[in-house]
């Protein structure tokens, strides 16, 4: 070791105006004889390489280079970043270097790994650097990495997840709680056979190729997960699959509603995580855990899922028993999301769209606050929530809005409005639906009450152009909906001609909306003011989403809707209190074809709601018996 640096420059003050030993951390390059300088810059190299090796994708062999046995440290290295599952690592070297001689020093290194899926864990360990030769090394032992490892004890992890919360209903009724599952899926390799892939398909709707493709890319003794189902379906499924080669099952815990179908677009799906899923459930999500994927369970995942504990020991290599417990961190339990879902109203809804052999979509709210009730998509299980998300012409239910527009501007209940068979406009014919005879001469509320297409288009040019536009704003469609889930707040562009205009007042044209919002259309008339709709209380927004209707508006909308039920095309509905409604018969283009969707909008006290049923004949027809059902069901 250099003791003589300090003496010469203390000797040669006389003569020179200063002088450094140029120890580590000082400007231009180390000394390779001065071992404080040399080991350091080593030690600060191994850091740098030691953070390369535990980043993403990173490789270990840079730092093991660094060591006086490059085989056996590499390995060292890269099994213990497996052990913990490390995502990243910052290394820190302390202070100087402390030498015994001049080819021995040791340095401190302060470590902080952030564990994936349990997050971080902070250790000291001491870096021992000695001279080969002429170069400097890091000596090649466990302690290097963490205290105590010597050169056969390893850590070893365990993580424990909470509980997962559950999503609840207005009431404190839990939606979701954890029930059991089968993960079912197949070796790595070549195991499953050509017969163990189709039956996936057949009977888990699984893609058997694509299951054996990633199979075949797995690492060795590897298991491949395809599919989550409940543990009473796969009981089901045993005795058929079972015992075929190569397939492998886990038994586990997930979040889910009673059913498979029960309110799943809104409450959402669980699944194994994916890179997008992963980046949303947080930090401390691990590739293997459950988590949510669409609807609520997706939109609250980190929430419901909480944090999870863990432990890490120090386990003599020989025995495999702990010495000692050197990280422990205390899980945090999920807190449950509370909902503005109603169990009741919405199992009558799923049960009222079982009836449907068509898809259909159903949504009742709270007139007074805007809050969903229910909000079921059907007759069968879907993740696509078209009841929030659907963008369809709403046919005739946008009536209700094109009255309040005739009615804002002067007109009354009883203005008359010709009905005829068809009617003309710039070169463009409109008509009636298939059920409705032209009967001439009548009043804005029979036009309503028979729902009669020609009658409301003979009265376009009474309105400016923009009329459309603000007056489905005064219901609250259009502008966009801040739901907690995906919420589409309807479209009623200004037209660009006066035939746009007159198709815009029967909901067609390029008006849309979603069942969601077609029923915030008949809260409004319910409560006299638009509501912003609102899921999970505390996290959407509330309270108005418009001034309140002109009191004349309201009163001569709520005896048009009634008196549809009372005496008009929503008579399916007499009978089950005092239904208010609007029927609606929406023409749209598939595959080139003309094809009809039946709606219906209403309220029955402080409830509104509205059905679509996709390829329905008519509202009536259609809607209509699926709205009777529900109404059944509650009072």
């Amino acid at each position: 070791m250099k003791r003589t640096t300090a003496i010469a420059c203390l000797s040669s003050l006389l003569i020179t105006a200063g002088c450094s030993d140029n120890l580590s951390g000082s400007d231009g390059p180390p000394d390779p004889n001065d071992e404080k300088q040399a080991s350091a810059e080593v030690v600060k190299q191994f850091a740098a390489a030691w953070v390369a090796a535990w980043a993403p994708e990173g490789k270990p062999d840079a730092a093991g280079a660094l060591t006086d046995n490059p085989t056996v440290f590499t390995k060292r290295l890269d099994d213990v970043d497996s052990a913990l599952v490390a995502s990243t690592v910052k290394v820190e070297p302390q202070g100087e270097p402390e030498c015994a001689d001049d080819t021995n020093c040791t340095q401190d290194l302060a470590v902080e790994a952030e564990l994936r899926g349990i997050g971080p864990m902070k250790w000291t360990s001491t870096a021992t650097a000695t001279k080969v030769g002429d170069a400097w090394k890091i000596k090649a032992s466990g302690d290097t990495i963490y205290p105590g490892l010597g050169d056969a004890n390893y850590l070893k992890r365990v993580r424990a997840l909470p509980a997962r919360a559950s999503i609840l209903d207005r009431n404190g009724v839990a939606l979701t709680a954890n029930r059991p599952v089968v993960i079912v899926g197949v070796a790595s390799g070549n195991v499953a056979t050509a017969a163990t892939y189709a039956a996936f398909t057949k009977n888990l709707d699984v893609d058997g190729a694509k299951l054996a493709a990633r199979a075949k890319a797995a690492p060795a003794g590897q298991f491949v997960d395809a599919i989550t189902i409940r543990a009473e379906e796969w009981e089901k499924l045993r005795p058929t699959m079972g015992k075929l080669p190569g397939l492998l099952t886990m038994g586990g815990t997930q979040s889910l509603p009673p059913t498979s179908s029960f309110a799943r677009s809104v409450l959402g799906t669980m699944r194994t995580a994916t890179a997008e899923t992963l980046k949303n459930a947080g930090p401390t999500a691990s590739a293997q855990d459950q988590v949510g994927t669409t609807g609520l369970q997706y939109a609250f995942q980190q929430q419901l899922a909480g944090t999870p504990g863990g432990t890490v020991t120090l386990r003599d290599g020989k025995t495999k028993m702990t010495i000692e417990v050197v990280h422990s961190q205390k899980g945090t339990a999920g807190k449950p999301v509370k909902t503005t879902l109603d169990l009741k109203l919405q199992t009558a809804a799923e049960a009222a769209l079982a009836t449907s052999k068509l898809p259909a979509s159903l949504v009742a709210v709270q007139a007074s606050t805007g809050q969903i009730l229910a909000a079921a998509n059907g007759p069968t299980a879907t993740s696509y929530n078209r009841a929030f998300q659907g963008h369809y012409a709403p046919g005739s239910t946008f009536k209700v809005v094109t009255s309040a527009a005739l009615l804002g501007s002067g007109q009354t209940a009883a203005t008359s409005l010709p009905c005829t068979n068809t009617i003309t406009v710039f070169g463009k014919s409109f008509k009636n639906y298939d059920g409705l005879a032209a009967y001439g001469a009548g009043t804005m509320q029979k036009a309503f009450n028979e729902s009669c297409n020609t009658a409301f288009i003979s009265q376009h040019g009474r309105l400016p152009k923009d009329a459309m536009t603000k007056a489905a704003a005064m219901f609250g469609i259009g502008p966009e909906l801040n739901l907690s889930i995906p919420a589409y707040g309807g479209a009623v562009p200004a037209p660009k001609d006066d035939v746009a205009e007159a198709a815009s007042m029967i909901g067609q044209g390029t008006v849309t909306a979603s069942p969601l919002g077609v029923a915030m259309i008949g809260a409004t008339v319910a409560h006299g003011t638009a509501m912003k709709p609102v899921l999970v209380p505390g996290k959407d927004a509330s309270g108005p989403a418009a001034s309140p209707l002109p009191a004349a508006t309201v009163g001569a909308l709520r005896t048009f809707m009634r008196t549809t039920v009372t005496g008009g095309t929503a008579s399916v509905l007499a009978g089950n209190g005092a239904v208010a409604a609007k029927t609606g018969t929406a023409e749209v283009v598939q595959n080139g074809k003309v094809v009809t969707n039946g709606w219906m909008v209403g309220y029955r006290g402080d409830v509104a709601f509205a059905v679509i049923v996709e390829g329905g004949e008519s509202g009536s027809k259609a809607a209509g018996p699926i709205l009777k059902n529900f109404l059944g069901r509650f009072k």
